[in-house]
């Protein structure tokens, strides 16, 4: 984590529980190291700041993350980019008149992974979580728990894009 560790050490005091909390979700807890790291970049290129998602991409990779889940967490981000707007929009609309249209909205790329469905599922829960999407995280969830996975390993999905989206901020403020 040597990139990450010297982009935390630019945050300010205020700033301390994130550095502590994004070595600990980091080093893994009830996700694999695949997943760990899938999740965190794809929550990293879903919060958009150049600086934190170089340093996770560079320590993934240093890390020995397997190709094939880099690609998966891009793909996760990008997908969630277009999803959790609309997604998003249908439930605050909740009407008929939007429920009940079909999407038209190509995702192939959900069905067609480099690594495993699962795994892009989770990798997708971060984003879904950043943009607040209640539909999106509702369906990932199921999609997880439906594979194998538990609450432990969604809510460290949600924790890694929770921190991470602080060190966003922080980085911001300085």
């Amino acid at each position: 984590m040597e990139k990450i560790i010297e982009l935390l050490t630019a945050l300010p005091t205020e700033a301390k529980d994130l550095r502590i909390n994004l070595k600990r979700v980091l080093e893994g807890e009830s996700l694999d190291s695949e997943q760990t790291w899938g999740t965190a970049l794809a929550s990293a290129y879903y919060i958009r700041h150049p600086e934190l998602t170089a340093a996770v991409l560079a320590d993934a990779k240093s890390a020995g993350v397997n190709p094939a889940t880099l690609e998966d967490a891009r793909g996760a981000a990008s997908i969630m980019g277009m999803n959790t707007i609309y997604y998003r929009f249908r439930h605050l609309m909740n009407t008929e008149a939007y429920n009940q249209r079909p999407a038209n909205l190509r995702m192939m790329r959900m069905q067609q992974v480099a690594t495993t469905k699962v795994n892009f599922e989770l990798f997708s829960i971060g984003p879904a979580a950043l943009a607040g999407c209640e539909m999106c995280l509702k369906a990932h969830e199921a999609a997880v728990k439906k594979d194998g996975m538990n609450e432990d390993n969604v809510h460290d999905a949600v924790r890694i894009a929770a921190i991470l989206h602080g060190v966003a901020v922080a980085l911001d403020s300085i």
